[in-house]
């Protein structure tokens, strides 16, 4: 598996994901929660807790910069993640860490 570091360095790569929307593994540092949970409008609260956290997951590119990437989940949410939260994205050939 071909490694790249550093958000210079793969952003051609990074690119070819986003035009492809290709099927990608996102490793998170940190656990969270990443599918979708119903919100109460009035008061901002979530009605019931969010999904389980995780640290791995799949998800599309949509969009990034060198702050943080936009993901869509197969649900269909979409993700905005801060590029210290993430530790690689990898399409199964070639993996980037930011």
């Amino acid at each position: 598996m071909r490694t790249l570091k550093g958000w210079r360095s793969a952003k051609l790569q990074l690119e070819r994901w986003r035009k492809s929307l290709a099927r990608l593994r996102v490793t998170l540092k940190r656990a969270r929660p990443v599918d979708a949970t119903a919100v109460d409008l009035a008061s901002g609260e979530p009605f019931a807790p969010g999904g389980r956290p995780q640290t791995r997951f799949s998800a599309q590119l949509i969009y990034f910069t060198s702050a943080d990437i936009t993901l869509r989940r197969p649900s269909g949410a979409l993700l905005v993640i801060d590029t210290y939260e993430l530790e690689s994205l990898s399409d199964g050939k070639t993996r980037v860490l930011p």
